[in-house]
């Protein structure tokens, strides 16, 4: 078979862009996201709020125990078509836990509406976030974008757009969309190649100064995941003005459970992060 993508050919894409081959069961992990997020929202308090009009823009605010505390903001995975914010609230009580003001954003799932759609929601939101820090008690110059897989690609589309936020942590992200021309999941996202092209962060990476990034992959992911973290982080270290890009793999993780090392502070990616946020 010829190639698709760089140097794979379409079994070679399929492999390597569908992670949930790679794992036992999707429905178990799904299930335990699910469950975490649950438990998260009973107990402690989370606020719904609209970020814009559509019923699908709406977010989980979890605040900080002290005023101007940093803000994490989480973008939930599931190759746009899957998850909400319900599922992100898995990190807030860990969030929490650390001092940190939290943020689950919703956006509308493909193929319901395009991509462009998800990515102007994800920005909306952000807005949002920085206009209501006062009333809301964080820190407006101390906020923390991250995002898991699809999530970690609207976090892409977030950085070349916004100069706002204070730093970045791209848990597994897809950065450049092409090869999800090529694969199922495009059934749902429903993306030409012109619109994968325009819609891929990776070639678009932006100056932010100072801005510091973390990307991060799990130790059992496929190799395109590593190498899309790898080469995001050196081409955000690349741009002299930006902040330290930190390339991490974590340990023992695959593509689901890696999120969880985010938020713990005893993980390899956990402590990275911390101290991220404490230098701030």
């Amino acid at each position: 078979m010829s190639a698709v993508y760089r140097d794979l050919d379409l079994e070679g894409v399929l492999r390597e862009y569908q992670p949930a081959l790679h794992v036992p069961s999707l429905p178990a992990v799904l299930a335990e996201y699910e469950q975490r997020g649950t438990s998260a929202r009973a107990a402690l308090e989370h606020r719904r709020l609209s970020y814009g009009d559509h019923p699908d823009e709406w977010l989980w605010y979890v605040p900080a125990t002290v005023p101007g505390a940093p803000l994490l903001v989480f973008l939930h995975g599931g190759y746009w078509r899957r998850l909400s914010a319900d599922d992100g609230c898995l990190l807030s009580e860990a969030a929490h836990a650390q001092g940190w003001a939290f943020a689950s954003i919703n956006y509308t799932l493909c193929p319901s509406g395009p991509l462009d759609l998800l990515v102007d929601q994800s920005r909306r939101a952000i807005d949002h976030l920085v206009a209501g820090a006062a009333a809301l008690g964080h820190d407006a110059r101390r906020i923390v974008v991250s995002g898991h897989s699809a999530g970690g690609h609207l976090a892409g589309m977030i950085a070349i757009h916004d100069p706002r936020p204070a730093a970045y942590v791209m848990v597994s992200g897809v950065f450049d969309i092409v090869p999800i021309v090529h694969t199922p999941m495009n059934d749902d996202v429903r993306l030409s190649l012109e619109d994968a092209e325009r819609l891929s962060p990776m070639s678009r990476i932006a100056a932010r100064p100072g801005v510091p990034c973390i990307t991060t992959w799990g130790e059992h992911e496929t190799g395109e995941f590593r190498r899309q973290s790898i080469e995001w982080a050196d081409r955000w270290g690349s741009i002299a003005a930006n902040g330290t890009a930190t390339a991490i793999e974590a340990p023992g993780r695959h593509h689901f459970d890696v999120i969880y090392d985010l938020v713990n502070p005893t993980s390899v990616l956990g402590a990275a992060v911390s101290e991220l946020v404490t230098n701030l």
